[in-house]
């Protein structure tokens, strides 16, 4: 039948769901996703706004299912309360290769072969093997 979407895509379309959202909670559980004005908050008064940052690709914005924008918490720093640099500059990488925040996130969050296993966002402090990774991986043009 054309158009009509077999019982196989269908289940396999809400298992992805599924696993989306399960990836999602994850993410939020372990790092926190912030609203723009606990951004605002974080990274101070002499710092441009969160949706100014995430423009100018210095932090990722995602964009959730309710339209909403969310900013996952490891892109600033603990202690000063930052945007942490290497996020911009992973940012640029993965945009030039055509990947959006949603996409990026995950990578940040997904452990990584180029890091011997290692998870991006937990080499943040690791210059040289984050850009490698984001290179090898996010400059991937099929």
């Amino acid at each position: 039948m054309d158009g009509v979407a077999s019982f196989g895509e269908v289940h396999t379309d809400e298992i992805g769901r599924r696993v989306a959202r399960g990836r999602w909670a994850s993410i939020a559980a372990e790092f926190g996703m912030l609203t723009g004005s606990e951004v605002d908050d974080k990274v101070g008064p002499l710092s441009p706004p969160a949706g100014c940052l995430a423009a100018k690709r210095q932090i990722l914005g995602v964009v959730t299912r309710a339209g909403r924008v969310l900013y996952p918490g490891f892109q600033f720093d603990p202690v000063s309360g930052r945007a942490r640099p290497m996020i911009a500059r992973v940012a640029v990488i993965g945009l030039a290769g055509g990947w959006r925040d949603r996409h990026l996130l995950q990578w940040f969050c997904s452990p990584n072969g180029y890091l011997g296993g290692d998870r991006p966002v937990d080499v943040l402090d690791d210059p040289e093997r984050l850009i490698y990774a984001a290179h090898s991986d996010l400059d991937l043009v099929w």
